[in-house]
């Protein structure tokens, strides 16, 4: 079989940078579609190693999970540990669940368009097919992302990206209408984020001290104003310039790491 090497490079780029999206998704990262392309298209260098003769079995296992760490550090860079941990799992978690599929195809169908060489899967399909296979792909991936928004909408659950001093955090926001909160001083709204998550980016900023109550107690939180927060659901993207960040160490919820009032929006 003649492998061309422009179409099985194309193939993986467009595998890798969907199976990229789909790790951000399911993991909860910010998706750079810039970050991405980049990444893929070592993706599909990566897969050129189907050209390669005699690798020894012992760096060919090494060398998989070593290039999904370099493609997740392009597209997601590097924050903390157990973050990176995570998006690795989902990443190799999707690349089980599509080689299940190939390999099902492959097994059932024993089709001349399926090709296994040094444990990689290959296609050799026509540029047409390979057009359609990508259309097709992309239809499905965009209808995915739009059903997993709007369940995260329903749940009021937003994606905001807090911005200062050139550096940026995306966290994943609960639209809380109890959430009052404002600074005193200037009475704008303030966001409850994670300290964990947020005090990297608020090194060397002004902060102040807010008083906050509930129901069962009062306390002080320390909180600093970024250049401006950007706040994201499905079907729409608002900039927010006056707004205070509180750090809390209260915020122990999975699903999300910041509450905002969603009369700010």
């Amino acid at each position: 079989m003649v492998i061309y090497v422009d179409v099985l490079f194309i193939i993986n780029f467009f595998i890798t940078f969907l199976l990229l999206r789909v790790t951000s998704v399911l993991s909860k990262r910010n998706f750079s579609v810039i970050r991405a392309v980049i990444a893929s298209a070592f993706g599909g260098l990566y897969s050129l190693i189907i050209l390669a003769d005699d690798i020894s079995p012992v760096l060919l296992t090494l060398s998989k999970p070593a290039a999904a760490v370099v493609f997740l550090l392009i597209a997601f860079k590097f924050y903390r540990v157990r973050q990176f941990v995570i998006s690795l799992f989902v990443f190799l978690f999707a690349n089980f669940v599509f080689l299940g599929i190939i390999a099902g195809i492959y097994f059932l169908s024993r089709s001349d368009m399926i090709v296994i060489h040094n444990s990689i899967v290959y296609f050799d399909i026509s540029a047409r097919s390979l057009l359609g296979c990508a259309f097709f792909a992309y239809i499905f991936s965009c209808v995915i992302v739009r059903l997993y928004n709007r369940a995260l909408s329903k749940k009021e659950i937003y994606t905001i990206t807090v911005e200062y001093n050139s550096k940026s955090v995306t966290l994943f926001a609960f639209a809380d209408t109890g959430n009052n909160l404002t600074e005193p001083f200037s009475n704008a709204p303030v966001i409850i984020a994670d300290r964990e998550k947020i005090s990297q980016l608020s090194r060397g900023a002004k902060t102040r001290i807010i008083p906050i109550s509930t129901v069962n107690s009062q306390s002080l939180l320390t909180a600093f104003k970024p250049d401006r927060v950007t706040v994201k659901a499905s079907g729409f993207s608002e900039v927010i310039d006056n707004v205070y960040i509180a750090m809390s160490d209260d915020i122990k919820e999975k699903s999300f790491s910041a509450i905002i009032n969603p009369k700010i929006l």
